[in-house]
């Protein structure tokens, strides 16, 4: 049976929506990190957007490698190199990350030209 989802209150610390591990992989002290502050409590950091975008980027460039991975496979298999199953491996693999990044690309354009439209 299906569990209702209850709004998040006033109460929830952003440790509990984004989950501790995200802020132990902090360090304290350091710029651009998440810091201990008097009482207990984390300050996220100032840089968080740079941060998700730094990943983002990352990510694309992933996807970049594997892609030409796949490519030298393919000349190595014209050459006589590796068999036809590894190159098949790599292109499924680079074919999925290729639409993987492009459904979360565009899903993240969907949701920044919502939040540009919405009424203040």
């Amino acid at each position: 049976m299906a569990e209702q989802i209850n709004p998040i209150g006033r109460g929830v610390n952003i440790a509990q929506i984004l989950g501790e591990d995200f802020l132990a992989q902090a360090t304290p002290g350091v710029s651009g990190q998440a810091s201990a502050v008097p009482g207990g409590q984390m300050e996220l950091p100032r840089n968080m957007f740079e941060d998700v975008l730094a990943k983002a980027i990352d990510a694309l460039e992933g996807v970049s490698r594997q892609e030409m991975y796949a490519n030298e496979l393919i000349q190595k298999y014209v050459r006589g190199e590796v068999e036809m199953h590894e190159v098949m491996l790599a292109q499924s693999k680079a074919s999925i990350m290729v639409q993987l990044a492009v459904t979360t690309i565009n899903a993240a354009v969907t949701s920044f030209k919502e939040v540009t439209q919405m009424q203040v």
